[in-house]
């Protein structure tokens, strides 16, 4: 069937309502990436007008994408001021780790039913990336990008978009965590054996151990903020 005037204008509008909305997500994903390799910290002002300067785009998608992660309380708003990167305190960021590591662990008790010799290869590989990470600034997003594969692996969606959105609020005390080098191959033993006991199909141990993962990461927060 040919198409008519009608059916081209319906198309130009869905390809535009397309356009609209995966824009402002593509700027979310790029802030929430400025946030992770701390590029954007605790406290500081966003600068919409720069912003969509440097991705070359209107205030408009900017302004909804910052709305957005104010939504996910990465950011905020201060009245005649703007939008903000989001501060937590010490009580906040430990009530979050708490509920982080039971996600984690949750998740690693569903994930040892499923988990191939296929897929610990691949969580294997990740590993070997950390430790090859020559700067903090290499290893973080490494380090998230294993989390979020560790999760995936439980085989359920919701449990995976939750951990996440509690992670993204954590992301800046996580980094402060594993700035020193020890602390980083540390973790990375812990990842070990966690994968060792995913594959062996140890549900409680890798509950365990993917609980206690968290929990040292919060332990070296509040040592670092004592």
């Amino acid at each position: 069937m040919p198409d008519t005037p009608e059916t081209m204008a319906a198309l130009q509008r869905r390809v535009a309502e397309r356009q609209t909305t995966s824009l402002p997500h593509l700027i979310v994903e790029e802030l929430e990436n400025m946030i992770i390799t701390g590029v954007l910290k605790g406290g500081d002002r966003i600068n919409e007008s720069a912003l969509a300067m440097r991705l070359g785009v209107s205030r408009g998608p900017v302004r909804e994408a910052c709305r957005h992660l104010e939504r996910s309380k990465l950011v905020e708003f201060r009245a005649n001021r703007g939008m903000f990167v989001r501060e937590i305190s010490v009580d906040e960021a430990t009530h979050l780790y708490d509920i982080r590591a039971n996600l984690f662990g949750l998740a690693g008790r569903l994930a040892a039913a499923r988990t191939t010799t296929a897929d610990a290869d691949t969580l294997r590989a990740k590993i070997d990336q950390l430790e090859a990470a020559a700067s903090m600034d290499d290893y973080y997003p490494l380090n998230v990008e294993l989390h979020r594969a560790l999760v995936a692996l439980s085989g359920n969606p919701r449990l995976a978009e939750l951990y996440d959105a509690i992670s993204k609020e954590l992301h800046l005390f996580r980094r402060h965590g594993l700035e020193p080098a020890p602390a980083r191959h540390t973790s990375n033993d812990q990842h070990r054996l966690i994968v060792d006991h995913l594959q062996a199909g140890n549900a409680e141990q890798a509950a365990h151990l993917m609980e206690q993962h968290i929990l040292a990461g919060k332990n070296r927060m509040l040592a670092e903020h004592r």
